[in-house]
């Protein structure tokens, strides 16, 4: 953009420079032009006008080349000042787009460990899951008995239905009863999470 502006303000300044310069010349030669014809029908006294009138048609000429001069000056420095602000929005760009990918990385890795933690833990419950199938259902049944549910229901979730069958047949009823309802209600809210992910 700043490559076009530029390109036409430089072709268009001497284009009408050339211009008004041209329509000065031909006002001035159409003063002359009559002047001098009929200055040789008149007296040489009153020649001293006809020399007059195109001085005066210079000082305008001069005069319009000085306002053309100044307003290319005037637009030069508006270019120069658009420039610069074209330069730091440029710069301001670049900094934010470094920002954004500095966010996205920091949020990726984020993520990452978020994911990793989450895996550790489900090996974690995995094998505690593993460790309470091959114990026997009484034994398993009494801890289970004090278990928190924060632990209790994933573990018990991560069991083979066989073996969950055993302990829960030597738990004490409601016990038994409250870890089967905390189960059902984990696998319709896991059926609910997966169907909102696709």
């Amino acid at each position: 953009m700043s490559m076009t502006i530029p390109a036409r303000r430089i072709r268009l300044a001497p284009v009408v420079m050339t211009a008004l310069f041209a329509l000065a010349s031909l006002k001035a030669a159409g003063l002359w032009l009559s002047f001098s014809s009929a200055g040789a029908a008149e007296t040489v006294s009153e020649a001293a006008p006809v020399a007059a009138a195109p001085a005066h048609a210079s000082e305008t000429q001069g005069r319009l080349l000085e306002q053309l001069a100044e307003r290319k000056s005037e637009l030069d420095a508006r270019e120069a000042e658009l420039d610069t602000r074209e330069s730091i929005l440029a710069a301001a760009e670049l900094r934010l787009d470094a920002a954004i990918k500095a966010l996205q990385a920091e949020k990726d890795a984020i993520a990452a460990a978020e994911n990793d933690r989450a895996r550790a833990r489900n090996d974690e419950i995995g094998a505690l899951s593993s460790a309470y199938e091959r114990m026997k259902p009484r034994d398993a049944a009494r801890i289970f008995e004090v278990l928190d549910d924060d632990i209790l229901i994933p573990v018990a979730a991560g069991m083979r239905t066989q073996s969950l069958a055993g302990v829960l047949a030597e738990m004490s009823a409601e016990k038994a009863k409250a870890l089967t309802v905390a189960l059902a209600n984990r696998a319709a809210e896991t059926k609910v999470a997966d169907r909102e992910a696709q």
